[in-house]
């Protein structure tokens, strides 16, 4: 974008600043600067004289001896161009004066010279050597005529002057897609005046009510399209040249200028950054326009006289008969204004972002006003600009201002925000005073609502309602125009190690553990979609499924709520791939709508899950007897993994059957105990109908463990000493028959329950049904270790302990029968 320095001084007093400050103060408050172009005169000491008389080089055919009176002395000077002659008022430049070498284009200062031995003082000037467009000025090559273009001219007057050379600075700044409010010359006024403090003056608009014009109609028929449309109605136009000072600021800005009416809405689209668009009114055939969807097939030419096919995602400005234009891109070639247009519906809206961002790709087609458009216009700002236009109208066109026919809303809700001024050395890390953080805000636009000695309150303006919502964007907006280059660097006060949360801490030694079993990491798309979720048979809640708004297929339609699926989707490709030990873990999240989203809250709930599959064998060496993995397997690879997390006092194992991709007798679940039981997870083997949907050759045995569950249970201690055993322990084995529904964690629990100090672990280390076995009833066979850290056990206590176990579980469960 193109910003003239002629056009802001208008809105804000930046007389003193030199361009270069300008530059550098918005560049570092984040809008970038890419270029400084200096337009106008290219030239200095440059007056008009006239030629008195013109005579023959003695020494050179081609060259001319020419005198010349500037308004205060007659000089000669020595020139090779043919088309000059007495009486002719032309430029002359003195000695001292800066011209361009027409050849190189580079610029020097003139000295004397002494042509084939004459002396020539000063220079006769073309229009190029002026930095001027040939064409502009005349035809012919050569000297440029000034008689030619201006009557009464005087002897000694600027040629600047003359010429109606006005000088200017551009800036080629660069908005960001967050700023739509910096496409405009008042929008880097507001910048301005902040950053150097400096009063902002908007555009007087005279007359900032028009009636209701009850004879033009119009209408948004989708309202996602456009949030406000209104048409000015304006008659007896006269089409001719806008003034120059409009069509000076238009080309500085790199607009070209085209008649006084496109000419204002071009105009007006620079200064408020709201585009403009004007309709012939007697070519729509009918006082009615409207917003809607182009239909499957439909066609339009554009002002480009380019016919243009039209898709569903291509919003359209239609009378009742045809599109007249593409909404926020480019009017229609059929209700174009020419130089017989008397009347004009002149349009202002608020076309949304997304959708006008669809329109402008559905036909190839991106405009000025579509850049504006697409980053968001301030809607307020939609009526103001129209009526600014229709004032211009009014003046420049000698129009009649009938009234203005809308539809929509063009205000928002207020959005308030709290600046507490502690945040602010907390966050920018230096102390700006109370009263200068409030000035700041207030020259961005921001109204102070109230005050204390601790915080400000905040009105955000409309056109800064998308991207200052919080009160960190408040300290934003402060620092990057205090500027960020004005604070100091310093040393840290002292070194500090980083380090690595707990949490963290803990999740990389799972990874370590999983590893270390032989486990490998998998990383699976956090994308599922119904194909996934109905092969692998697993359910999943649709109200609270968190959806992706524009999927690129079927197979990626929502975030995961399980990541089991995945976990069998990775198994069944190796499988395929002739992989038959498949060890596979990860740690991911799923994600669940919990709750409706605001400013501090997203609306999604995510869990961080530990899920993993394993398959084949557990040994596979020719030295080794071939072991299979089983559900004992996987179990044992929880129990590992909750003993190492320090919880296995805590946590139990319980049998379920209601896991529908699980096995009904091969499954359990992980629980925590306590006042409230929680469950931690479940593991088990695939369920055999999952297993043959799936085409899954040998077992599958699954785990997930709910993270967030298992870190925030996690007590963390301080590891202590503890002084080796002096003494050995000692081993007994006691086996017998008991109820086949009397799980092992129950025995467990009760032989632990019962022992005394001497107790240290039993494990289960035979399980017999069968033959000498009653039917409904098994045999179990455990391994006793008991230790004394005072002394060595004798077989006296060993006897009594082991009969105090036993006497125990006879009491507990009256049907066990011990085996000898």
């Amino acid at each position: 974008m193109q910003v003239s320095l002629e056009w802001l001084n208008e809105y804000v007093n930046i007389q003193g600043l030199p361009a270069e400050e300008i530059a550098h103060g918005l560049t570092m408050s984040g809008l970038e600067v890419e270029d400084i172009e200096k337009i106008g005169a290219d030239f200095s000491n440059i007056v008009v004289a006239e030629i008195l008389d013109v005579k023959p080089h003695p020494n050179a055919d081609k060259l001319q001896i020419v005198e010349v009176f500037n308004g205060t002395e007659k000089r000669e000077v020595v020139c090779g161009a043919r088309n000059i002659a007495k009486g002719q008022m032309i430029p002359y430049a003195s000695v001292g004066s800066e011209v361009k070498d027409r050849k190189t284009g580079e610029k020097f200062i003139l000295k004397p010279a002494k042509i084939r031995d004459v002396e020539s003082e000063g220079m006769l000037c073309s229009a190029d050597e002026l930095g001027l467009e040939t064409k502009d000025f005349q035809e012919e090559d050569g000297i440029l005529i000034l008689n030619r273009l201006k009557e009464n001219l005087k002897h000694g007057q600027d040629v600047k002057e003359v010429l109606n050379i006005q000088e200017d600075t551009i800036l080629h700044v660069a908005p960001t897609a967050n700023r739509g409010d910096e496409m405009s010359v008042i929008g880097i006024a507001r910048e301005v005046s902040s950053i150097f403090s400096r009063p902002l003056k908007y555009p007087e608009i005279k007359n900032s009510e028009q009636p209701e014009y009850s004879d033009f109609k119009v209408d948004i028929k989708n309202e996602d399209t456009c949030k406000y449309y209104a048409a000015g109605i304006i008659k007896d136009v006269k089409i001719k040249p806008a003034p120059q000072w409009m069509t000076r600021r238009l080309q500085a800005s790199g607009v070209r200028s085209i008649n006084n009416v496109v000419d204002i809405t071009n105009y007006v689209m620079l200064e408020y950054g709201q585009p403009l668009h004007a309709f012939d009114q007697d070519k729509l055939g009918e006082n009615y326009l409207c917003v809607r969807r182009a239909y499957d097939g439909e066609k339009m030419i554009t002002l480009d006289e380019i016919e243009r096919d039209l898709t569903h995602d291509t919003v359209l400005i239609a009378t009742q008969k045809e599109p007249v234009g593409l909404a926020g891109l480019m009017g229609g070639y059929n209700s174009e204004v020419d130089e017989n247009t008397k009347n004009i519906a002149l349009e202002s809206a608020y076309f949304t972002p997304p959708t006008n961002r669809k329109s402008a790709r559905s036909v190839g087609l991106r405009t000025e006003a579509c850049a504006r458009f697409e980053r968001g216009v301030d809607i307020e700002a939609v009526k103001p600009a129209l009526l600014r236009a229709m004032e211009l109208m009014e003046e420049l066109a000698d129009a009649k201002i009938c009234g203005i026919s809308e539809t929509g809303n063009d205000k928002l809700p207020d959005v308030e925000i709290t600046l507490r001024f502690s945040q602010i050395k907390r966050i920018l890390g230096i102390e700006i005073p109370n009263n200068k953080c409030i000035e700041i805000l207030e020259h961005l636009g921001f109204e102070l609502l109230g005050k204390n000695d601790f915080s400000a309150k905040f009105l955000v303006p409309s056109y800064r309602v998308n991207d200052v919502t919080r009160e960190i964007d408040l300290l934003e907006e402060i620092g990057r125009i205090y500027g960020y280059d004005k604070i100091e660097p310093t040393l840290p006060r002292k070194t500090q190690a980083p380090e690595i949360s707990q949490e963290i801490q803990t999740i990389n030694h799972i990874n370590k553990l999983l590893l270390g079993a032989g486990l490998n990491e998998v990383v699976t798309s956090s994308l599922t979609g119904l194909p996934l979720i109905n092969w692998v048979g697993i359910g999943y809640n649709n109200e609270e499924a968190v959806k992706v708004s524009n999927p690129q297929s079927d197979e990626y339609t929502m975030l995961r709520q399980s990541m089991v699926p995945s976990m069998i989707q990775v198994a069944k490709y190796n499988s395929d791939q002739g992989q038959k030990n498949i060890w596979i873990y990860e740690i991911g999240k799923t994600f669940f709508v919990k709750g409706t989203p605001d400013q501090k809250n997203t609306g999604v709930q995510e869990n961080r899950i530990l899920a993993g599959a394993i398959t084949g064998n557990i040994t596979s060496s020719k030295w080794h007897n071939v072991q299979e993995t089983d559900f004992y397997t996987l179990k044992g690879l929880i129990e590992s993994l909750i003993r190492d997390l320090n919880l296995e006092n805590r946590v139990e194992y319980r049998p379920i059957s209601d896991v529908s991709y699980l096995h009904p007798g091969r499954a359990a679940e992980i629980r925590l105990l306590g006042k409230t039981p929680i469950s931690l997870g479940v593991f088990g083997e695939l369920h055999p109908d999952t297993m043959e949907k799936c085409k899954l050759a040998q077992p599958l045995y699954l785990f997930e463990i709910n993270l967030e569950e298992v870190l925030s249970n996690i007590i963390y201690t301080t590891p202590r000493y503890k002084e080796l055993p002096l003494y050995p322990a000692v081993n007994r084995d006691i086996a017998f028959i008991i109820p086949q529904n009397i799980s092992n964690q129950d025995i467990y629990k009760s032989i632990k329950k019962i022992s005394s100090s001497l107790f240290k672990k039993a494990e289960l280390f035979d399980v017999y049904q069968g033959k000498h076995v009653p039917e409904g009833s098994k045999s179990l066979a455990y391994r006793i270790t008991l230790q004394d850290p005072n002394a060595t056990l004798t077989d006296e206590k060993i006897d009594v302990e082991i009969s105090k176990i036993k006497e125990g579980l006879k009491k507990a469960y009256p049907d066990i029968n011990f085996r000898e």
